[in-house]
């Protein structure tokens, strides 16, 4: 049984009852608020988990993938489009506490990526540098699947993440990172590169 309360199974072995019980506990209110949440949100919302506190303003379109997990705790996670805005996040992406993701034009997240605490991720800077009280044009953001973005990451307008890329906590990220590359800094530069016949895939949904 390929799905994702066999992996919540296989996880939880090895734990105390008590463990058991509590991790049963914010499996199924996680799917509950999940329906509550997200409704309005398009999407194959099968195995979708939603714990904790998380803000939704959909003035666009809004797409969550099957098996994704929202964790909103203890800060609230902030999902966000403008009237124009359509923002898309695949398959059994974890998106974690105090993220903050508002598209105005295109934000497009892959499957299995993780999110790490209050990561921003914005296709706009909000303010024109003279007349700030004008939006400036949304520029797409691309984060290809498999990617790992660490804690407290900023992602600007306009950038493509590659396939299985990481960035450091704290990076800051302005420009293209190619796949498989670990970048870090500010503004984030190669720091490394990953072998991608290494890497593995566990896509059990």
């Amino acid at each position: 049984m390929n799905t994702a309360r066999q992996k919540w199974i296989e996880e939880a072995n090895g734990q105390s009852t008590r463990g058991k019980r509590r991790r049963a506990r914010l499996y199924v209110t996680g799917l509950l608020r999940a329906r509550l949440v997200l409704r309005g949100v398009e999407g194959n919302r099968r195995g979708v988990r939603v714990n904790g506190r998380t803000v939704i303003t959909n003035d666009g379109t809004m797409v969550i993938g099957a098996g994704c997990i929202v964790r909103g705790i203890p800060t609230a996670v902030e999902l966000a489009t403008g009237p124009s805005g359509h923002l898309e996040i695949g398959r059994r992406a974890v998106i974690n506490s105090g993220t903050s993701i508002c598209a105005h034009g295109r934000i497009t997240i892959g499957d299995r990526v993780l999110i790490g605490p209050y990561v921003m991720i914005n296709d706009t800077s909000f303010h024109e540098l003279y007349e700030r009280h004008l939006l400036p044009d949304p520029l797409p953001v691309v984060i290809e699947d498999d990617v790992w973005i660490g804690a407290k990451a900023s992602v600007l307008p306009g950038v493509r993440i590659g396939r299985g890329a990481v960035v450091s906590a704290h990076a800051l990220v302005n420009r293209d990172v190619a796949p498989f590359t670990i970048v870090g800094g500010v503004p984030a530069t190669e720091i490394a590169k990953l072998n991608p016949k290494k890497f593995v895939v566990r896509d059990d949904l």
